[in-house]
């Protein structure tokens, strides 16, 4: 019966969320950041959560994973939607070399300083310090550019050039993200399987392209004939929960499944943009769900936590600001962008909420929740210095 009241309340608290936060009110810049993101519905579900109301406690939870599988497809579609070969084709070679680049030279740091650091902190070893460092750095690598629609039009206006890049680069940052954060998986069966862990990730591995190719033929197969949008959307929905469920019963992610099956029908089918319409309706709701459920989760019992997301947001920086000046000094396309491109990349957006559920889900150590709290407070940290240095990125190609 619990399960039943706590769906209830988090379906309720979602769309009337909808409708009430993403508003523009006149509000100081600091707490219109804090409200237009939704930042607000972690602290919701902190409330709710173990350490507070229990109402969404361990056993309810996992009763509703079914519900976390479908919203982790569902970001997975949308983000698959985002790679159509002909739009990117449009960039030049050299943009998503940079971008590329970028984003594993944010990961460099961010995985090494959590590989050897983290330990200092909690007792983790092995191949779950591995699993660990991954996850971090892949959620460390995503960049949003939600906040340059939060500053004044004058403040951008003359400085197209570098808004576009930052844009163009926030979208590649999630490619590279989720082919990171992919590698993790190939260490899950050496956790979970035991002594014959290569022969399982063999068979594992088998397993996963089969059904993918599968699923995608089945949706192929679906979508080949011109349907109602009222049917198009009973498919988009029926194949995403079929989806998501397949990967949760073969131990593997719904998130990535499905932004494979994303991409591929991006670039397979004509009603692509009838389909990512349909995604994107739901969009704000499902990321309202996705704070919430993360916040259910958060630890605050221990003071290293903030002092880990401290040190953890530094390397994200340390690694966005070198990897902003190197591409736009050994891009010859790129010098005339400012030096400190990587001011305007500290945002971390939505895909790495997405990426620390899906971690939270697939490896439930007694470690993660820990980590993935240090990672959620140094999320925050990021979107309060994000429009700082935001604008002065933008003070700099301005000069």
């Amino acid at each position: 019966m619990k399960i039943f009241f706590a769906l209830l309340i988090v379906i309720i608290l979602a769309f009337s969320g909808y409708h009430l936060t993403f508003r523009s009110f006149r509000l100081p810049l600091f707490a219109r950041k804090f409200y237009l993101t939704g930042t607000e519905f972690l602290f919701l579900g902190l409330l709710l959560g173990p350490q507070f109301l229990n109402i969404l406690d361990e056993q309810t939870c996992r009763g509703l994973e079914p519900l976390a599988a479908l919203l982790l497809g569902w970001i997975g579609l949308i983000f698959g939607f985002q790679f159509e070969v002909v739009k990117l084709k449009r960039f030049l070679p050299e943009f998503f070399l940079a971008a590329v680049s970028e984003g594993i030279l944010t990961f460099i740091p961010v995985f090494c300083g959590v590989y050897f650091a983290l330990p200092l902190f909690i007792e983790i070893t092995g191949p779950i310090k591995i699993v660990t460092a991954l996850a971090m750095a892949s959620a460390a690598t995503c960049t949003a550019h939600a906040g340059i629609a939060l500053l004044a039009p004058d403040s951008v206006a003359g400085r197209q050039n570098t808004v576009k890049l930052l844009q163009y680069i926030s979208s590649i940052d999630s490619l590279v993200a989720l082919l990171i954060f992919n590698l993790a998986f190939f260490f899950r069966s050496s956790l979970f399987a035991g002594p014959s862990w290569v022969r399982e990730l063999g068979i594992g591995f088998v397993i996963s392209v089969v059904a993918c190719v599968s699923l995608l033929v089945l949706y192929l197969l679906f979508l080949s004939q011109k349907r109602s949008e009222q049917e198009l959307t009973l498919v988009v929905i029926g194949m995403t929960v079929f989806i998501s469920g397949t990967a949760s019963i073969i131990n593997y992610s719904p998130l990535l499944t499905n932004f494979f099956m994303g991409f591929c029908i991006a670039n397979l089918t004509r009603d692509k943009e009838r389909i990512y319409n349909i995604l994107i309706s739901v969009e704000k709701p499902i990321y309202i769900l996705l704070l919430f459920f993360l916040g259910g989760t958060m630890q605050l019992g221990s003071a290293w936590i903030i002092y880990a997301a401290a040190g953890y947001c530094l390397l994200r920086g340390l690694g966005k600001f070198t990897g902003g000046y190197i591409i736009t000094k050994a891009v010859s396309k790129l010098k005339h962008q400012p030096a400190f491109l990587g001011f305007g990349m500290l945002e971390q957006g939505g895909l790495s909420f997405a990426i620390l559920f899906d971690f939270q889900k697939a490896f439930p150590f007694e470690t993660t929740m820990y980590v993935v709290s240090m990672a959620l407070f140094a999320i925050l940290f990021n979107d309060f210095l994000s429009p700082f240095f935001l604008k002065q990125l933008l003070k700099e190609g301005e000069k």
